[in-house]
C-alpha cells in the first residue's frame, strides 16, 4: 500500500463512523495499541486499530501523563518505534486535558492554537486529525512511497495530524 491509497483509507473512515471526544479516541487507541507491542505493524493493522477506536473503550487516564510536556524524542522513533507511537498518545493526551476548559473552549481554535506547552494545534476530533495526517504524510513523503511496516507511522500520523492543515 502506498501513502495515497492509505490516504484514502483514512478519508473513507467518515462514511463509517462517527467522531467522538478526540482524547476518548487517543484513550482507545492506546488500550488497543498495549496488545500489540510484539506485532508488525503492517498498514492493514494500522487502519485496523484506527477503526477499533472509534468504538473501543478508552484506557483510564494516568494522572502522571501531565508530567510530559514534550514530543517523545525523535530517537525513540528509530530505537523503539512501538514506544514511540505510545508515547505520541500520551503527550497528545496530556496536552488535550490541559487545556480542557482552556484552550479547547476557544471557538476560533480550528485557525489554530497553541498549547500551554508551546505546542500548536489545528485538529481537535479523531477525523480530521487522521486525515490531515494522512496527508501530511502523503505531503512530505510522496502518494506513491510504499508504506512500511513501522510503529512509527501511526505516532507520525497522529503528530502530523496534530497540526498539519
Amino acid at each position: 500500500m502506498n501513502y495515497s491509497e492509505f490516504s484514502i483509507h483514512i478519508e473513507n473512515l467518515r462514511q463509517s463512523f462517527a467522531n467522538r471526544d478526540l482524547e476518548d479516541y487517543l484513550l482507545a487507541l492506546y488500550a488497543l495499541l498495549q496488545s500489540q507491542q510484539d506485532a508488525v505493524c503492517t498498514p492493514a493493522l494500522c487502519l485496523s486499530l484506527l477503526q477499533e477506536a472509534f468504538t473501543a473503550s478508552p484506557a483510564p487516564f494516568n494522572e502522571q501523563w501531565l508530567l510530559i510536556r514534550q514530543m517523545p524524542d525523535e530517537g525513540l522513533k528509530t530505537s523503539d518505534p512501538w514506544q514511540y507511537a505510545c508515547a505520541v498518545i500520551i503527550f497528545q493526551v496530556a496536552e488535550l486535558h490541559r487545556m480542557r476548559g482552556q484552550e479547547l473552549q476557544n471557538e476560533l481554535r480550528h485557525y489554530g492554537i497553541t498549547s500551554e506547552t508551546g505546542y500548536s494545534w489545528y485538529n481537535f476530533d479523531p477525523l480530521t486529525l487522521l486525515e490531515c495526517g494522512a496527508q501530511g504524510l502523503e505531503d512530505s513523503l510522496g502518494e506513491e512511497v510504499v508504506v512500511a511496516d513501522d510503529w512509527s507511522l501511526l505516532g507520525d500520523l497522529l503528530d502530523l495530524g496534530r497540526y498539519y492543515e
